[in-house]
């Protein structure tokens, strides 16, 4: 830019060397200093185009050269989060080295410390070595003592312990032979039972309080059978066995009546065990009632038909022979002998 500021000066200059030297040369001369003829001859006349072609030669030989510009280099997008981590990664590592160094001097003051100890352990071990060997041993001996002791009563223990656990074998094994003698039972007992058939039976019921109710039904139907058959007949035979023959007419037709009625009961009860035998009717019914110590319902029965032929007229037929007409326990397949 100077350069160019400095062009309208050189201009002039050459303006004035020109009318300098108008009438003898036509060459233009750049002098320091002028004479005083000079000063009064320099000015020269210049065409335009000749102050014009001279710009452009200046112009095209100084044309400014513009500088690049410095590009900047991106900084990667990694380097964002790889700088922070380095950073976070340095502070760590100085504090484990602090940590380090730390517990080094504690270390070294620890150590020192222990030293210091042990070498006034040393200083004190020539008069203190007796007394800490009697007193060494006096521990030792105790402690032996002590361990003798803890072992007698740890072998006490264990042997209470295998005693105890000889009679947990024993019950065991008597609780195996039990469950095993139940099952037994058990299998026994729905074998040669109609269970279902018992008063009070409930599929519902656990098979213990079934069996339960089936071993009270039979208890209670052996004592309906003692009272009122079988402790009669035993009287009357007590009654005359001084004199069998001499029985009277009304115990002889009473003992077989009782007979006939007891051997009846166990008829209709043979239903509840023999497999063969078909359980129906009003069976259950009169069972229950039985067991409950109640008498017959005559309605339960049905009555004796004696135009078309059955077991129970057959029986009735036969007692009629016998001069037996009314009996205890009337029943015979559902069917009521008395109703003549």
């Amino acid at each position: 830019m100077k350069k160019l500021f400095l062009l309208p000066g050189l201009v002039f200059l050459i303006i004035i060397s020109l009318h300098a030297q108008q009438g003898d040369s036509q060459r233009i001369r750049i002098a320091d200093t002028l004479t005083a003829q000079e000063k009064n001859n320099h000015y020269r006349v210049i065409l335009q185009s000749e102050v014009d072609s001279i710009i452009k030669i200046y112009n095209a030989a100084n044309v400014p050269v513009k500088q690049p510009e410095p590009v900047k280099e991106s900084m990667p997008q990694y380097f964002i989060y790889f700088l922070p981590a380095v950073v976070i990664a340095l502070l760590m590592i100085g504090f484990v080295l602090y940590l380090l160094v730390k517990n080094q001097k504690r270390f070294r003051i620890v150590v020192s410390r222990l030293n210091a100890q042990l070498q006034y352990l040393e200083m004190m071990g020539g008069e203190m070595g007796n007394n800490i060997d009697k007193s060494r041993s006096v521990k030792i001996k105790s402690t032996a003592i002590g361990a003798d002791k803890k072992i007698i009563e740890l072998n006490a223990q264990l042997e209470k312990l295998k005693e105890k656990n000889n009679g947990l074998e024993q019950l065991l094994k008597e609780y195996n032979g039990i469950k095993q003698e139940y099952e037994s039972i058990r299998q026994q007992i729905s074998s040669g039972y109609k269970i279902k058939n018992y008063p009070g039976y409930d599929k519902t019921d656990p098979e213990a309080e079934t069996l339960k109710k089936l071993l009270a039904t039979e208890k209670s139907l052996a004592t309906y059978a003692y009272e009122n058959f079988f402790k009669s007949i035993i009287a009357i035979a007590d009654a005359n066995k001084n004199d069998p023959a001499g029985m009277s007419k009304d115990d002889r037709e009473k003992l077989l009546e009782l007979l006939v009625s007891l051997s009846l009961f166990y008829i209709e009860y043979l239903y509840l065990r023999i497999n063969d035998l078909s359980f129906g009717g009003n069976m259950g019914e009169r069972i229950s009632s039985i067991s409950e110590g109640a008498a017959i319902d005559p309605l339960l029965l049905k009555k004796l038909n004696k135009e078309h032929g059955s077991r129970a007229l057959v029986l009735r037929m036969a007692l009629d022979k016998t001069a037996i007409h009314q009996l205890s326990y009337p029943v015979f397949d559902e069917t009521l002998l008395n109703n003549l």
